[in-house]
């Protein structure tokens, strides 16, 4: 498999991921306008390299994320500087406050 189809059939994933992870009943009135899936890190992906990270984050009343940070994540460490990038590009529409206790799990899979 290639290196552009491996990419694809993950950004799919990724996507996937996100549209089923379930996020806290006060959160799911903020409807997201932008979505940036993360990129595999290099390392991680020569090396073969699977796993998971979970972010925990609040949007501002503007919609923009803020206070991103990773809660959880397998292997620890590999994929948490693609996945904190990825959802500070994400974005949501105004609100009259600040949402808090947002989560989004990101998961890294090579195929197969």
């Amino acid at each position: 498999m290639s290196m552009k189809t491996a990419g694809i059939m993950f950004i799919a994933a990724a996507m996937t991921a996100m549209s089923f992870a379930a996020a806290p009943a006060s959160a799911q009135d903020r409807e997201r306008t932008a979505v940036e899936a993360p990129s595999y890190p290099r390392s991680a992906e020569r090396r073969g390299i699977e796993g998971y990270a979970v972010v925990q984050y609040s949007v501002a009343e503007d919609g923009s994320v803020q206070n991103a940070t990773v809660v959880d994540s397998q292997p620890e460490g590999i994929f948490d500087r693609a996945v904190i990038r990825a959802i500070e590009g994400w974005a949501y529409a105004p609100a009259a406050a600040v949402t808090e206790g947002m989560e989004q799990r990101f998961d890294f899979n090579l195929g197969g």
